[in-house]
């Protein structure tokens, strides 16, 4: 029997929508997952990662925090797992950590993959950077990219390896919960970590010029008491909120912002658009891709305070109606499926 593997894949975390991930691939593929850690020190809320629910082969080079972990000893111990799982693929996931690199290095460039969730809107492609980058790629023959905006990343990096677009970095929790077909109560909210990328001064501004309106944050972060005191009236901070419990309070809302000045993805956009929840993404936001504009929601400017203040002042009944719609029509197991798909043999 053969004892090949179809992929070795390479992670920094067990993060929950990665977890769900791979255990949609093993359902069919003979897979063996290397975690480079168990945890990190940021982290959206204490269910976002663990390996619980995992249904597949794994290792964990590291017990700890991701930015601690001991870089040369966990890729001595990739390296090492690598001589002892013969595979048809290595997949990495990115380009940024050391044990990528010693991956890609100890394996053929005919056997080398790597998953790309940075997009041509936040990554660089001038400078040592990207030069660091074109060298990488020089080690792998297929791309695994959440959209063309990604796809687009390689071909400005020179990648000409063969293309397979993932439409999305994971697969979400299914939401037990939809959100009902209630009138529009100007509810919007946000979930991010509390920090300068995420672009929440931006946000307050545009809550404080619309008074009738109303925005609940969840998140932490190190922004949290400035962001406190800048805010108006109509702001709520929840602070941080279990994974498991989203779905529940998105259903509470009639809107979710995403108003980041860079994003590769943007989970929380699926998991919106999962109860059927309207969504407003920066168009730096890699997961805009799955907003039609009028349809579901709509994508705005994320320095323009006017855009967002005008698309939220402009939505009437009517029009709201028609993005609820849109938005409870959006199919996460199509997705989903689009997503595994992605992986199978070719």
């Amino acid at each position: 029997m053969d004892q090949t593997l179809d992929y070795v894949i390479t992670t920094p975390l067990p993060v929950f929508y990665k977890v769900n991930l791979y255990n949609e691939l093993a359902k069919s593929l003979k897979i063996f997952v290397v975690f480079l850690a168990s945890e990190t020190k940021e982290k959206r809320a204490g269910d976002f990662t663990g390996l619980k629910n995992a249904c597949f082969e794994h290792a964990t080079l590291f017990a700890g925090n991701l930015q601690e972990r001991p870089l040369w000893k966990n890729s001595y111990q990739l390296v090492q797992i690598l001589r002892q799982k013969p595979c048809k693929w290595l997949l990495v996931g990115g380009w940024d950590c050391l044990e990528f690199w010693a991956g890609v290095l100890a394996s053929p460039k005919a056997q080398n993959a790597i998953v790309v969730e940075s997009s041509i809107y936040e990554s660089t492609t001038r400078g040592v950077k990207a030069w660091l980058k074109r060298v990488f790629l020089g080690r792998i023959s297929r791309a695994f990219v959440c959209s063309h905006k990604h796809a687009k990343l390689l071909e400005v990096l020179g990648f000409k390896g063969e293309f397979r677009i993932t439409h999305g970095v994971g697969i979400i929790h299914k939401p037990l919960l939809c959100r009902d077909k209630r009138s529009y109560a100007k509810q919007f909210i946000c979930v991010a970590r509390l920090s300068g990328v995420k672009n929440l001064e931006f946000l307050l501004r545009v809550f404080h010029n619309l008074p009738d309106f109303s925005l609940s944050l969840v998140g932490t972060g190190e922004l949290e008491e400035a962001l406190k005191r800048m805010a108006s009236p109509n702001v709520a901070f929840l602070g941080a909120v279990e994974n498991a419990r989203l779905g529940e309070l998105f259903c509470a809302f009639d809107g979710l912002i995403l108003p980041s000045l860079s994003e590769p993805w943007g989970l929380v956009v699926e998991e919106a658009l999962a109860v059927g929840l309207p969504v407003f993404v920066s168009s730096a936001c890699g997961a805009q891709v799955l907003v039609q504009e009028g349809v579901n929601g709509f994508i705005f400017d994320p320095k323009d305070e006017m855009r967002l203040i005008g698309l939220l002042e402009g939505l009437s009944l009517a029009g709201y109606k028609t993005l609820l719609e849109g938005a409870l029509a959006w199919s996460l197991e199509a997705k989903d499926n689009k997503q595994v798909q992605a992986y199978a043999p070719k």
